[in-house]
């Protein structure tokens, strides 16, 4: 009964916080735990509020610092805004509560790729993700090969890129895509533009709304 109601209380906030017709009112005591938090802040998100899933994660930490969903999801939901800075900050105290984890080590070497900084760690992270997490190889290889190729290597960022694209399950076609995709910018970077149209053409049938181009040059 204790879980209906806090589920309820969290629904009926979700409501509220979202509407735009209410007066501001200053909060003295915060009504919520931080799981709470995490949990209202996930409904947000699947309503595509990442502004308000983000206020919830940041709540939650504040409350719970040592909360590692809390802060994974805070990096994740800044990363898809594009605030680099707080998703570094988010990842690596998630990274501090759970050293371990090869998908927190991946996610961080992520916002170093976007930002095109500290290429040499981001290396580093996902060379450590591959140990740590074998089962997500597909993946880490990925973006082992997009930081391979901003780095320069090219031939190591088409060895990481092919074994990524020979790997991910084929039920994934997004993601299968995306690593067509850096397989094709690889191929091009080393001169090779019949394998990176050959790729280009594999991606396009993945994902046939994506029309044909040309990569790119990194």
């Amino acid at each position: 009964m204790q879980q209906n109601n806090s589920l309820k209380t969290i629904l009926v906030l979700a409501l509220l916080l979202s509407g735009c017709s209410l007066p501001k009112i200053i909060v003295l005591h915060d009504p919520l735990s931080a799981d709470e938090h995490v949990r209202l802040g996930g409904i947000y998100d699947t309503q595509g509020k990442v502004e308000l899933a983000r206020d919830q994660y940041r709540a939650a930490v504040r409350q719970d610092k040592k909360l590692l969903r809390a802060w994974a999801l805070l990096g994740d939901s800044a990363f898809r805004s594009k605030e680099y800075e707080e998703a570094e900050q988010a990842y690596g105290q998630a990274l501090d509560l759970d050293p371990k984890n090869g998908d927190l080590h991946n996610n961080l070497a992520w916002v170093y790729v976007q930002q095109d900084r500290k290429l040499g760690k981001a290396q580093d992270l996902v060379t450590a993700a591959l140990e740590l997490n074998p089962d997500h190889r597909p993946y880490y290889l990925d973006t082992l090969g997009v930081i391979q190729l901003k780095l320069g290597k090219v031939q190591d960022a088409i060895a990481s890129l092919r074994g990524s694209t020979e790997t991910i399950p084929r039920d994934l076609p997004d993601l299968l895509a995306e690593a067509y995709q850096h397989l094709a910018e690889a191929y091009r970077a080393a001169g090779d533009i019949p394998a990176a149209d050959k790729a280009l053409e594999r991606q396009r049938q993945l994902k046939p709304e994506t029309p044909l181009e040309k990569v790119p040059q990194l």
